[in-house]
């Protein structure tokens, strides 16, 4: 009886502990299997929920519009570029053409030629030169003429037909209490009667008006005398430095001849 309890008691123990060894181990690679290989179950998209799954090995075929719209797309991204760059490149060489054409065009417009003159010093004459020539191009003289220069102005009564003539009138005018009366006897202004000289036109004018509210018929004209005087001439001169001009005073009977370079060579 008493080895019939031992051997049972054996026995159970030898039954536990296998148990114990090999009940462990297994559930030890059932949780491994677990944590290397979790099962999430079935994972969809969330487009494919609304729409139906399409079956193994067939692929969703494109639709009729977007079928017809890939070649237009294609086409578009091919061409559209090279037609703007060719475009914009004609539009730039056009503009660079109109941009020359006109520079050249204002640049022949503002250049000219001319004259100034007469002035009666050369002195003078080589300073309006140094004026002018302030641009490379230009091309700038001085030139000495035969010419007139004035002295003076005449306040006179016109020449009278004859001598006699000269002298009524001569009576007249000192009866209406005039002074510095000057009958001229020979020469270019013959049976003229002088009412003075004057150094400036505006007092020469200022006079003869007077005399003319006394019922005469006076005239104002320049005294000349034969002399050298001097020119300056330009050719393209620039017409900035020609408006340098409008607030010099120019000299006395002198003017400022120009026209645009192409007239004067033209003959125009």
């Amino acid at each position: 009886m008493i080895r019939l309890l031992l051997g049972l008691l054996i026995a159970g123990n030898v039954v536990l502990f296998l148990w114990i060894q090999y009940g462990d181990s297994r559930r030890d690679n059932e949780r491994q299997q677990q944590v290397r290989q979790p099962d999430f179950g079935e994972i969809r998209l969330l487009r494919e929920i609304d729409s139906p799954e399409p079956p193994m090995g067939e692929q969703p075929a494109l639709a009729a519009d977007e079928e017809r719209e890939v070649p237009v797309l294609e086409q578009q991204s091919s061409y559209l570029p090279e037609q703007v760059l060719v475009e914009s490149e004609s539009k730039v060489e056009a503009e660079a053409e109109a941009a020359v054409e006109a520079e050249a065009e204002s640049e022949v417009a503002i250049i000219y030629c001319g004259e100034l003159g007469p002035i009666r010093s050369r002195n003078m004459a080589e300073g309006y030169r140094r004026i002018l020539s302030q641009n490379e191009a230009a091309n700038v003289q001085v030139e000495a003429r035969a010419g007139r220069e004035t002295t003076g102005y005449w306040a006179m009564i016109p020449a009278l037909p004859d001598a006699a003539s000269a002298e009524a009138m001569l009576k007249r005018l000192q009866a209406a209490g005039l002074e510095d009366l000057w009958l001229i006897r020979n020469g270019e202004l013959e049976n003229a009667i002088s009412l003075g000289l004057y150094t400036e036109e505006r007092y020469a004018k200022r006079h003869a008006d007077n005399v003319r509210n006394m019922g005469f018929e006076p005239i104002v004209m320049p005294k000349q005398r034969k002399t050298r005087v001097y020119w300056v001439v330009f050719s393209a001169v620039e017409e900035e430095v020609l408006k340098a001009f409008e607030n010099e005073k120019l000299p006395v009977n002198a003017v400022l001849r120009q026209k645009d370079c192409k007239q004067a060579l033209t003959g125009n």
